[in-house]
């Protein structure tokens, strides 16, 4: 029912306002809070706090009160609109649940007041920590660790064992003979790092992550005679020592740059169904 005036044996009376406590929130806690409350949000949509659900997440407005109609909460959880049904892996709300959302997002979508946290928690995990310098040098914490843990360290390693490591290392590759009576080890490093083989030795872990192959490899296996320029890129993007944010923009929509070259739009195979 909604939010206003309806007619009742031909006598116009005010609907009830829907309570959200008693009637929405059981429907939310049940069927969104798992992946859109305080713990968890999915694309940036929060629920359960008034200012965040307005606001919406990565995809935009997910409610316009008193607007049920336009609001695209409602769109997925009865679904239509041609979006994707919620909650995830249904077909959508029951019409009676539908019918309450509906009811209160018409009447302005209201939420009791009492205060929740606009913060949205932050992860402990390590990888969104932010970046600090330890102190002392990597040696020195090793060295601390072999200490706390009873070991000895190695003895040093000849010097044509230090050069095969970095070199196998950095472009997958032995020294050659004549490079060992070289015994500057950060001349290698530069000279390493400069060398053409360097991208193609870390551009491998992208291409394997990206399931690049030169054929399809499946039932028909055929062939993607142009694959190899979407690897041309990733390797000479990785020799550039292209910042990883454009890394990945230019591969997820290098074709909508503004102005887009064409390396760039090549950089968007990545995104093609057919190659790489």
């Amino acid at each position: 029912m909604k939010f206003g005036w309806i007619l009742w044996l031909g006598t116009a009376v005010a609907a009830e306002p829907v309570d959200f406590v008693k009637q929405v929130e059981p429907i939310l806690a049940a069927k969104c809070y798992v992946c859109h409350g305080a713990a968890k949000q999915v694309s940036g949509l929060r629920l359960d706090d008034r200012a965040q659900a307005l606001a919406g997440g990565y995809n935009g407005t997910a409610i316009v009160p008193g607007k049920a109609a336009e609001s695209p909460l409602i769109h997925r959880v009865s679904n239509t609109h041609g979006l994707k049904a919620m909650p995830m892996g249904s077909t959508g709300l029951p019409a009676a649940e539908v019918a309450v959302l509906k009811a209160w997002i018409d009447g302005g979508a209201a939420y009791p007041a009492r205060t929740v946290s606009a913060a949205r928690p932050v992860s402990k995990h390590w990888a969104f920590q932010p970046v600090t310098r330890p102190a002392g040098t990597i040696d020195s914490l090793i060295r601390a660790r072999l200490v706390k843990e009873g070991l000895q360290a190695s003895a040093p390693a000849a010097w044509e064992s230090l050069l095969r490591r970095v070199s196998l290392d950095l472009t997958g590759l032995p020294p050659a003979p004549e490079e060992i009576a070289d015994t500057n080890y950060e001349r290698h490093v530069d000279r390493l790092l400069a060398s053409p083989q360097f991208g193609e030795r870390w551009a491998r872990h992208w291409l394997y992550q990206a399931r690049y192959a030169d054929s399809d490899g499946y039932e028909k296996d055929w062939e993607r005679p142009w694959a190899w320029r979407w690897r041309h890129w990733v390797v000479e993007a990785i020799n550039r020592d292209m910042p990883f944010d454009q890394f990945t923009r230019e591969q997820v929509a290098g074709d909508l740059l503004p102005g887009a070259t064409v390396e760039q739009q090549v950089a968007t195979g990545f995104q093609h169904p057919d190659e790489p």
